[in-house]
């Protein structure tokens, strides 16, 4: 009886892993191509060719193609790079928004996906939603080296809009303030190059660095 139920366990993980394997087979681009769509360059492959292996990191992957050619366009027979007009800027950011959401509703637990998204949000100007995604990336990854700069870049984009814009836009909340100061403080730290260039000692940079109670780089 032990060794009947022994052989039924094992045909049913067997099976089990079969099924699993199929799933993962019918969802990722490189075996199915109706999977694949398009990046901003053309073509349907990535650069990072593992996400062709894992439908949400091809999402992501296909997403940064947009977000990060987001103002110009390449000619590959001319090598002639032109900026895009206004109406193809819009259409990009879209893009990259509907990529990098679908890729966080399979995997949202990725921190740097939401940090991708904060940027695509703020490129629509979208600051409320900005900050909720931002919000997200801090929970998930709070000390991270590798997110820092982007995430400081996020927090003056908000500063910057609330100088611009005080009715609409909100100040920095206590949390925000807490987590963008262990951002600096984490960068500053292991990578003050990095922190010299992206947080110059100026106005109105300077009070935000008081606001975070972050020395300049001169302190």
């Amino acid at each position: 009886m032990g060794k009947f139920l022994c052989r039924i366990l094992s045909v049913a993980v067997l099976i089990g892993a079969v099924m699993n394997f199929a799933t993962v087979f019918a969802s990722s681009p490189a075996f199915n191509s109706n999977e694949r769509l398009e990046s901003v360059v053309g073509g349907w492959r990535v650069s990072n060719t593992t996400a062709h292996y894992d439908k949400a990191e091809y999402l992501l992957e296909l997403g940064l193609t947009y977000l990060n050619e987001i103002g110009v366009t390449y000619d590959p027979d001319s090598v002639n790079v032109t900026v895009i007009g206004t109406e193809e800027l819009e259409v990009r950011i879209q893009k990259a928004l509907d990529l990098l959401d679908q890729s966080l509703q399979l995997d949202p637990a990725n921190a740097s996906a939401w940090v991708y998204l904060a940027q695509a949000q703020g490129l629509s100007n979208d600051i409320e939603a900005m900050r909720d995604s931002l919000q997200r990336s801090w929970g998930l990854a709070p000390n991270s080296l590798q997110l820092a700069p982007q995430r400081l870049q996020l927090v003056m984009q908000i500063y910057y809009s609330r100088l611009d814009a005080p009715v609409q836009v909100a100040p920095l909340s206590e949390r925000e303030i807490a987590s963008a100061r262990r951002d600096a403080v984490v960068l500053k730290a292991q990578s003050p190059d990095d922190f010299a260039l992206l947080v110059p000692d100026d106005d109105p940079v300077g009070a935000l660095l008081g606001d975070l109670g972050i020395e300049g780089n001169g302190g």
